[in-house]
């Protein structure tokens, strides 16, 4: 896809993250506007894990509540790509299905509850909910298929060495150990 591959896992780990951030967005943007199914959206709730509800209402509360939901979505793609990485890329799809859930338990749910029900983010109703499972599985799966096509291939595991049984050394057993 791309002419030039990365080998860095950083680089190319925040580059997929932010590309999976934008497809949770709209995800969620599409959930919100056309299906009626999310009373929110990541920008309010990012926005709400540092201001109060007046405060995220306002164009700089929402540019706040953009860039650090970018800023986390980037983050989070570098341990993905790590993943991908030592595991191989074969099964992309799967894998990164995995980890937007991953990131949806761990970050929306657990830490996102946490930071957010003092500031009256959390808890959301369960269409809200729902539709954040289908947004960060979106995430995770556009994270790892763009992760599979921008790195290097060298950089990843080869999946068919890692299972393969490799020949050993044949050593004369009944001379027993060497001094």
């Amino acid at each position: 896809m791309f002419k030039t591959k990365i080998r860095d896992p950083v680089i190319p780990g925040m580059a997929c993250g932010a590309v999976g951030t934008a497809a949770k967005m709209l995800g969620n943007l599409f959930n919100r506007h056309v299906l009626k199914k999310s009373d929110t959206t990541y920008v309010e709730i990012a926005a709400g894990l540092f201001m109060n509800k007046a405060e995220r209402e306002k164009p700089v509360g929402r540019i706040v509540g953009f860039l650090a939901d970018y800023a986390l979505g980037a983050i989070l793609g570098v341990p993905l790509v790590y993943v991908l990485k030592y595991t191989g890329k074969d099964h992309a799809f799967l894998k990164g299905l995995g980890y937007g859930h991953f990131a949806w338990v761990g970050m929306y749910g657990a830490v996102g509850r946490a930071l957010g029900t003092s500031r009256g983010v959390f808890p959301l109703n369960a269409d809200t909910n729902l539709s954040a499972y289908f947004n960060h599985s979106w995430y995770g799966i556009a994270t790892a298929l763009m992760a599979k096509s921008l790195a290097d291939p060298s950089f990843f595991l080869d999946s068919r060495s890692s299972t393969e049984q490799k020949p050993h050394a044949q050593s004369d057993s009944a001379s027993g150990p060497r001094r």
